[in-house]
């Protein structure tokens, strides 16, 4: 989807900032046990330190070990969709493991206990992290995308049709 690295940066950064809030409304909940409107604000105001270090983290780290493995699974002439899935997977499998240690030190602190307690994170945020990686966070991230660089995509896609057709090769 992104071709640049501007739009890279974007698409990032709204796929963050989707999957944060998410995320951080729902660690306020395992936390305080309850969920009431107020739970909304309260994890909109606390989410922006973790919003920028999973943003970070994502974008130069998780974004290229994602492809790197998703790229053992499928191969680029592999159709969109698995290709997407596979690097949407390895994305959450990345930045839970990244977010988890955010996590732990909030929550318990770096303790002799890290590694249980790390391990309790992982797995409480990853089950919450992968559905909504996949049914909310990326097909809202992918629609903004498209609204937002829908000209500038298919300018370059129609520039590109243009120069295959005078060479003959598209039909």
């Amino acid at each position: 989807m992104p071709k640049t690295k501007f739009q890279s940066v974007i698409f990032t950064a709204v796929t963050a900032w989707i999957m944060v809030y998410i995320m951080t409304l729902y660690n306020t909940v395992l936390a305080t046990g309850s969920f009431t409107n107020a739970t909304f604000l309260i994890a909109l105001k606390g989410m922006w330190i973790e919003y920028i270090i999973i943003f970070l983290c994502a974008f130069f780290i998780s974004s290229h070990v994602a492809k790197y493995f998703a790229f053992r699974v499928v191969k680029p002439g592999d159709r969109q969709i698995a290709i997407i899935l596979a690097i949407q997977i390895f994305t959450v499998v990345s930045q839970v493991a990244l977010a988890s240690i955010l996590g732990v030190y909030h929550g318990y602190g770096f303790t002799s206990q890290f590694i249980p307690n790390y391990l309790v994170t992982y797995c409480q945020n990853f089950i919450m992290a992968m559905p909504v990686q996949l049914f909310i966070a990326g097909p809202i991230a992918r629609a903004l995308f498209r609204l937002l660089f829908a000209g500038k995509n298919e300018s370059e896609e129609k520039k590109m049709e243009k120069e295959l057709l005078k060479e003959g090769i598209a039909e």
